[in-house]
């Protein structure tokens, strides 16, 4: 298969965040998006990811949690890869690093975010290759597209 790298299967545009945004903004661009996290920015830059885990922790907590800053939050450091990065080699990062989402960034650029549903799907067209189902052909297309 042609998709070993993170750039062929990466969901872009990533819904993102400033630094100085609040927990409840956060949530509600998760479930706007319908998606587990966002990515945080200082300027252009990303600086670290919050996910709905992140929240739930928080609310559970604090009850006033969503109108308070989200910068105590955000998971830091960020753990990224780019683009050429192999999914092979994604994977592994994954699991070292106990991380589901790996935000692709290439030259300080946040160009899109790869998932472990990503991953999945990826697996499950490789393993159905070249034949691939048409009740598996559903599976794999990603939600957004």
């Amino acid at each position: 298969m042609n998709e070993d790298i993170l750039g062929l299967i990466m969901a872009n545009p990533v819904v993102t965040i400033t630094m100085n945004g609040t927990t409840g903004s956060a949530a509600a661009l998760m479930v706007k998006h319908e998606i587990g996290s966002v990515v945080v920015l200082d300027g252009d830059i990303p600086i670290g990811i919050i996910t709905e885990r992140d929240i739930v922790k928080q609310v559970v907590k604090n009850k006033d949690a969503l109108q308070k800053s989200l910068k105590p939050l955000i998971s830091k450091p960020l753990i990224t890869a780019t683009s050429r990065t192999s999914i092979q080699k994604a994977f592994e990062m994954m699991l070292r690093h106990r991380v589901r989402r790996l935000p692709i960034i290439d030259r300080k650029r946040l160009l899109g975010i790869v998932t472990d549903k990503d991953l999945m799907r990826w697996v499950l067209r490789v393993s159905y290759e070249p034949e691939i189902p048409s009740h598996i052909k559903s599976l794999i297309v990603r939600p957004d597209k």
